[in-house]
């Protein structure tokens, strides 16, 4: 029997131990390295893709709003003197539409003078707007007679007393803003009074429909957690805004007019050419901090928004009649 010396059956030395142990290190530390940059790109792709969602979902949100601007239960374009706008509906309020509800859309160019934010504070620069439309799901007026008195409907789910509404006269091809009186039981029906008479050309209108108005607010505002977010007001829940979407961290919005060369901001809009806007350019800029050391992503979305309520200034029937429409096209974005 051959038996191995002592010196061949020695082990590895502390020095080979160390150095096998350093290599597995080199090793092991490039797999965690790897890992760990695969797990900061999946996260940062994840939050790119929020904040595109977001962006998305942000911008689609304004431009429902801003084509629905002007739209009526009574299908009558704003101004020209088919919407009356009665003087109990205070024409101060940023809800209530303006005089003659010519301002069914008005941008305000850095935030300056939007008067609608509750207790949310504002981001200063960027630009907000209002938007004013008739609310689609108009009710059928039974009985109006004589014209001035109660207005018969068959419920008044959606509606009470101190409400906003349009009252619509299809026959005479007018509408009337007015603010609603008590709203009582009349056997089966519903009985909506008006707090005043209609006086002028509407006071002997018989009203064919009812409906609300839906009226909202938008602007980028500080959340409760640090950050900003895109907000939304409504009329009818005391100015608190809701908050649409996170990490919005600007809103700058254009408008472009008839035979214009290009959109331009809303302090380069008149009073008077509210009505005649056309289209828009909403650009909404998205923030995200992804990292410990303040890294962040941003990105900015934009889309042009065509409005379709919006008629051109001089169009119209204010004698009775159904208006003439119009099909604007709006321009590229600038």
């Amino acid at each position: 029997m051959t038996c191995l010396s002592r010196d061949a059956q020695r082990g590895l030395t502390l020095v080979e131990l160390m150095i096998a142990m350093l290599l597995g290190l080199i090793v092991v530390g490039g797999v965690l390295g790897l890992f760990i940059s695969n797990s900061e790109t999946h996260r940062r792709t994840g939050d790119l893709a929020r904040i595109q969602e977001n962006a998305r979902i942000g911008v689609q949100f304004i431009g429902r709003s801003m084509r629905e601007a002007g739209g009526n239960p009574c299908g009558l374009p704003p101004g020209m003197g088919l919407i009356f706008h009665l003087a109990e509906a205070p024409q101060n309020s940023w809800w209530a539409g303006g005089n003659d509800f010519k301002f069914s859309l008005i941008g305000y160019a850095g935030g300056n003078g939007f008067p609608a934010n509750g207790s949310v504070t504002r981001v200063n620069g960027s630009d907000a707007i209002v938007t004013v439309s008739g609310s689609a799901f108009a009710k059928t007026v039974i009985s109006d007679a004589p014209p001035g008195g109660a207005m018969l409907i068959s419920s008044n789910e959606g509606l009470a007393a101190d409400d906003i509404m349009f009252a619509c006269s299809m026959s005479r091809g007018r509408g009337v803003v007015f603010k609603a009186g008590k709203i009582s039981v009349s056997g089966t029906n519903r009985s909506v009074a008006r707090t005043n008479r209609f006086e002028g050309a509407v006071e002997d209108m018989p009203v064919t429909a009812l409906g609300k108005i839906n009226a909202e607010g938008w602007f980028v505002g500080r959340n409760t957690r640090g950050g900003t977010s895109l907000y939304r007001a409504f009329i009818g829940d005391n100015g608190q805004p809701e908050e649409i979407a996170q990490d919005v961290a600007a809103m700058h919005i254009s408008y472009l007019l008839p035979n214009a060369n290009g959109y331009v901001a809303a302090n380069e809009v008149s009073d008077d050419d509210w009505l005649n806007v056309i289209a828009a350019y909403i650009e909404l800029t998205i923030t995200r901090n992804v990292a410990a050391n303040g890294t962040a992503i941003q990105r900015t979305v934009g889309l042009t928004v065509n409005l379709r309520n919006k008629f051109v200034l001089g169009r119209g029937n204010p004698d009775g009649g159904a208006p003439d429409e119009g099909d604007p096209d709006g321009g590229n974005p600038p």
